[in-house]
């Protein structure tokens, strides 16, 4: 993994939270997360909306590394 994908990874997973007092963000956060190392469909619409700046940011940059194949879904598992 390239290390701005880990660096996006990080602040994902440092952003996430699934509790149910958790923002939305926070839950948008833990949706992708969820999602991607489960293999599932991600509603990137959705859940980029309730994301804040620092998050977005970080998954666009990880859709790039995905996109250009710079880093793996497999690797998330």
């Amino acid at each position: 993994m390239m290390p701005a994908s880990e660096e996006a990874l990080a602040t994902l997973k440092r952003v996430a939270r699934g509790h149910p007092g958790a923002s939305s963000g926070e839950r948008a956060a833990w949706d992708i997360l969820q999602n991607l190392t489960a293999g599932r469909p991600v509603d990137f619409g959705d859940a980029f909306v309730r994301i804040d700046g620092e998050g977005r940011r970080a998954v666009v940059q990880f859709l790039v590394d995905l996109a250009t194949g710079k880093t793996g879904l497999i690797e998330l598992r």
